[in-house]
C-alpha cells in the first residue's frame, strides 16, 4: 500500500508507521549497541531479579566463549529447549555471536516431537533447565538422539551466583560455561547467516524447520518496531508471556527490547492476575498477546478498574481477534487491540492495524508493514492476481520472508510462480489496501457443497452475551457432508441452548452458516502456544450427526 495516500484516506496517517529500516547487521550487534546506549537500564526481569543490558551483554559474551570452548562454532546448530527464562535470550545472543544457529524447542512438546526436531536439525547440544516437568524428558531425548545437555537452573539462581543444577554424566552446567572470558570478535557473522530454525506446521503434518537468517529477523523486528510508532527508546517494558520458542516470543521479547533498550518481564506461564498487577504498578507499557489472553483479561472482574494509560500498544496475533472481543477489551481498558498477522515463514512480521479503530475497518486484519508486499492470488492459479474485494490466497514477499526450510527447498505448493510465499490463508484486500483474512484454506467447512468460513461464525457467536470463547468446526454429517459445530465456553452464571443461539444468530448468519450442533465445555482445548485448538475439537466431536428424517 502506498504510504502517500491523500488526507481523505482512512489511512492518511500511515506514513508515521513506515519509517525505513536501517541496513541489516548481525543480531549480536543489537545487544552490544544496547549495552553501550542503555547499559544500566533493566533488560531482563525474572522472579524479582533484574539484569541490566551491561550484565546481559557480559553474560552472553561469556556464554559464547564457553560454547566455543566446547566445540560450538559457526554453522553449528544448538537446541534451546527452555521456558521463558533469562537463559533463553542469553543463549540466542551467544549463539548468534558465534555464527551458530539456535533451534527453538518448546519444552511442552512431547518426547516424540522433540526427537523429530532434534534429528531433523542435527543438534549436538541442547540447552535446557532442571525443571522437574521437563528434565527427565530431555534426558531421554539425549539418550535417544545422542546429543548432550547444557543445563541451567529453572529459578535462574545460577545467573546470580547460586549453585549449579544437579547433573548426570555427560551434562554440562550452563554456569560453568560462564567462567570463560568473553569471546573475541563477537557478533560478526554475515547477515545472510542462519540465526534460528523455528519449526512450524507440526499439527498438519511433519514439522518444517523455517530457516531464519540474521537478515530475516533484523527486518521483521524493525518492521514491528516502526509500526509500534509510540515506542520510546529506553522506556518500554514488555510482559513476555508468549513462548520464546514461538516466533512471536523470539522477535518481540528477545530482539525487540535490544533494539529499543526495553525491559522484558519474563514469565513462564501467562497469568492474567500477574499482568494486571504490572498494569496496577505502571510497569507494563507494551502488551503482545494472543486472543485467548485478551479473553482471560476481560474475564477478570477488576480489569476495568485499573489505569491502563501507561500501556501504549496492544499488538495481538496468532489468531483472528473477534470484533466483539476487541470491543469488550476496549470498553474495559480504553485500548484498541492492534490486530496483526504474520507467520513463522515471514519471521513474525507482516500486517497490523493502527492503535485505534478505523471506521469501516474494525474487522480488518491489517495493513502491510513497510517492505512487505501482500498480494491475493487465485487459489486455483497462484500466478493470477485477484482484484480488490476478490477472495483468494494471501501471499507474502519481502526481506523478512525465509528462503528455504531446513533440509528441503520451498516447493511450488509454497511459492507462487513469481516467488511470493503462499500462506495457505484465504483473504482479500479492500479498495484502500486493508487486508481481511477470512480463514485457513484447510479450515473451510464444506456444507452441501458450499464453502463456510469458521471465523464468520465465531465472530457472530461471540457477540452473544453468554459466550466467553468459541470455536467453529466442520463435523461429519451423513446428509450434508459436514455441518457447523459451535463449541463454546460460557461466561460465569450464564446458560445457553442451541435454539437460543440459533435465534440470536438468525439475522447475522445465512442458513448454511447456522450452527446445527452446540457443545458447551468448561474449557476449550488449547495448543502448546495457547491458541484454541481446532484439531483437538475435531477429534473430540468426530461422530457424524444423524441424517434428517
Amino acid at each position: 500500500m502506498d504510504s502517500t495516500n491523500s488526507e481523505t484516506s482512512k489511512f492518511a496517517n500511515l506514513a508515521e508507521f513506515q519509517r525505513r529500516t536501517p541496513p541489516p547487521e548481525p543480531l549480536g550487534r543489537l545487544l552490544a549497541r544496547a549495552a553501550e546506549r542503555f547499559g544500566r537500564r533493566p533488560h531482563l526481569t525474572f522472579l524479582n531479579r533484574t539484569w541490566t543490558f551491561e550484565q546481559t551483554h557480559d553474560l552472553a559474551g561469556r556464554l559464547s566463549a564457553g560454547l566455543q570452548a566446547h566445540g560450538v562454532g559457526a554453522d553449528d546448530r544448538v537446541g534451546v529447549c527452555l521456558a521463558n527464562l533469562p537463559h533463553y535470550p542469553l543463549a540466542c545472543f551467544a549463539l548468534w555471536g558465534l555464527g551458530a544457529a539456535g533451534v527453538g524447542m518448546n519444552p511442552l512438546y512431547s518426547l516424540r516431537q522433540l526427537s523429530g526436531i532434534a534429528v531433523d536439525s542435527g543438534v549436538r547440544w541442547v540447552v535446557t533447565s532442571d525443571h522437574p516437568a521437563s528434565i527427565g524428558k530431555l534426558r531421554e531425548l539425549a539418550a535417544q538422539v545422542g546429543c548432550r545437555l547444557i543445563v541451567c537452573r529453572a529459578d535462574a539462581a545460577d545467573l546470580a551466583g547460586g549453585p549449579p543444577p544437579d547433573l548426570c554424566d555427560g551434562e554440562v552446567a550452563l554456569s560453568d560455561l560462564l567462567e570463560a572470558a568473553p569471546a573475541r570478535g563477537w557478533g560478526e557473522p554475515e547477515v545472510e547467516a542462519l540465526a534460528m530454525i523455528q519449526y512450524t506446521g507440526g499439527t498438519t503434518g511433519a514439522p518444517k524447520g523455517a530457516m531464519l537468517s540474521h537478515r530475516n529477523i533484523w527486518f521483521a523486528a524493525h518492521q514491528i518496531r516502526n509500526w509500534l510508532h509510540r515506542i520510546r527508546d529506553g522506556r518500554e517494558a514488555w510482559y513476555a508471556a508468549a513462548p520464546f520458542s514461538h516466533i512471536t516470543g523470539l522477535v518481540n521479547y528477545i530482539v525487540e527490547p535490544a533494539i529499543v533498550g526495553g525491559e522484558a518481564i519474563l514469565t513462564e506461564r501467562f497469568s492474567p492476575r500477574e499482568l494486571l498487577e504490572l498494569v496496577r504498578q505502571g510497569r507494563l507499557t507494551i502488551l503482545t498477546a494472543i486472543p485467548t489472553m485478551l479473553s482471560a483479561i476481560v474475564a477478570e472482574p477488576d480489569a476495568g478498574e485499573l489505569d491502563w494509560s501507561g500501556v501504549i500498544h496492544v499488538l495481538v496475533g496468532g489468531a483472528p481477534v473477534p470484533l466483539e472481543l476487541a470491543r469488550r477489551f476496549h470498553d474495559l481498558t480504553g485500548l484498541w487491540p492492534q490486530q496483526g498477522y504474520a507467520m513463522t515463514e515471514t519471521s513474525g512480521s507482516g500486517v497490523a492495524m493502527p492503535s485505534s479503530a478505523v471506521p469501516g475497518h474494525e474487522c480488518a486484519t491489517g495493513l502491510p508493514m513497510h517492505d512487505v508486499p501482500i498480494e491475493i492470488r487465485s487459489v486455483d492459479d497462484p500466478g493470477r492476481r485477484m482484484g480488490p474485494g476478490e477472495p483468494g490466497e494471501v501471499c507474502f514477499g519481502g526481506p523478512n520472508v525465509i528462503a528455504s526450510y531446513w533440509n528441503r527447498p520451498l516447493t511450488d505448493n509454497e511459492l507462487t510462480p513469481d516467488g511470493l510465499f503462499r500462506s495457505g490463508d484465504v483473504g482479500y484486500l479492500s479498495e484502500d489496501g486493508a487486508l481481511y483474512v477470512v480463514d485457513r484454506l484447510k479450515d473451510v467447512i464444506i456444507c452441501s457443497g458450499y464453502n463456510v468460513y469458521p471465523r464468520t461464525i465465531e465472530d457472530a457467536v461471540l457477540e452473544h452475551p453468554a459466550v466467553a470463547e468459541t470455536v467453529a468446526v466442520g463435523a461429519p454429517d451423513d446428509y450434508r457432508g459436514e455441518t457447523v459445530l459451535s463449541v463454546v465456553t460460557l461466561r460465569p452464571g450464564a446458560s445457553l441452548s442451541l435454539p437460543e443461539l440459533q435465534d440470536f444468530l438468525r439475522e447475522k448468519l445465512s442458513p448454511i452458516e447456522m450452527p446445527k450442533r452446540l457443545e458447551i465445555l468448561d474449557a476449550i482445548p488449547k495448543t502448546e502456544n495457547a491458541k484454541l485448538s481446532r484439531q483437538a475439537i475435531r477429534a473430540m466431536f468426530s461422530t457424524a450427526a444423524p441424517a434428517p428424517a
